[in-house]
């Protein structure tokens, strides 16, 4: 086999030695970590203490217990009456929502309980109050937190009072109508019962008399007024049953679950608070460690100079 001969230029290149790389002093040895935690080990554990301390102290002294007060509505229900569609308002939880958060209705409660809530605090407590609906039902439920749970109690129960007030008078409006319907149905029946009884006694009548074309004619008319009627009335009797379920089923406002006074707070959550107040000094501590080796292993080059 025939190889090409190689230049000058490329023996020499060839004939050069492949340098050899240093080894990466910043490799890290387990060993190295273990030392400098061990020998930062007070500090460690002081940063950790200073943490945990400062937050026992902030959750058992310092911060006051939030406490939530919680209730539950049901809505009721209202029928549609004709021409007279019903307002969702106190019907649909999304609309009672904003009644219930509304600053109307806010500050009647305010004013109702005397409360000490000045114009710059009214969004701060408007806040504090959740009303939220329950899926797949027409409940809401109504929770608010406060450092005082007697007044949170004493809120929440205005709330649900002016509410039931308001809609009082939609719901007693409403049942009227469907009464209404009712005593015009029981007239309309009266008034078909006579037709009925007419007719029948009538077609009585007709019976003692002869056969004649005239007459047959004249009780063909009676016996399809007759059942007529009978339609009408059976038709009037389904309206006045489903009438009279919808009023037996109007509900108004119900309180499902009344404002309790709550146990426990829930902020500050203290077995937490310095649960993660323990974690982060711990964390704050070991950063610390290495930063003080790192700095007094490479001192600032102001200082070599």
């Amino acid at each position: 086999m025939e190889f090409e001969k190689k230049t000058g230029n490329e023996q020499a290149i060839d004939s050069k030695p492949i340098p050899a790389y240093p080894p990466y002093e910043d490799e890290i040895d387990l060993r190295d970590i273990v030392l400098t935690l061990w020998k930062h080990r007070t500090l460690i554990a002081a940063v950790f203490l200073a943490a945990v301390l400062t937050s026992g102290v902030l959750s058992f002294f310092v911060l006051s217990p939030v406490y939530e007060v919680k209730a539950a509505i049901s809505l009721g229900y209202l029928p549609s009456i004709g021409e007279n569609p019903i307002h969702p308002l106190y019907t649909s939880p999304s609309y009672a929502r904003e009644v219930l958060l509304s600053d109307d209705l806010l500050r009647e409660v305010i004013s109702g309980l005397n409360l000490e809530v000045q114009p710059a605090e009214f969004e701060a407590f408007k806040e504090s109050i959740e009303v939220e609906p329950v899926k797949d039902t027409n409940m809401l439920r109504l929770t608010i937190e406060t450092e005082d749970p007697a007044e949170g109690q004493r809120i929440l129960n205005k709330m649900i009072e002016i509410f039931r007030s308001r809609s009082r008078e939609q719901f007693q409006r409403q049942r009227e109508l469907v009464e209404g319907e009712l005593q015009r149905i029981a007239s309309d029946l009266a008034e078909l019962e006579q037709h009925i009884e007419a007719t029948k006694e009538t077609l009585a009548k007709l019976e003692g008399v002869g056969n004649s074309t005239v007459v047959e004619l004249q009780r063909a008319r009676l016996l399809d007024a007759l059942s007529r009627f009978e339609e009408q009335r059976q038709g009037l009797l389904e309206k006045q049953a489903l009438r009279l379920q919808e009023l037996h089923g109007i509900e108004g406002i119900q309180v499902v679950e009344s404002p309790h006074l709550p146990e426990n707070p829930v902020r500050p959550r203290k077995v937490l608070n310095i649960t993660v107040a323990g974690v982060l000094g711990l964390m704050v501590g070991v950063f610390a460690a290495f930063g003080v080796e790192y700095f007094r292993n490479n001192p600032l080059l102001s200082n070599t100079e």
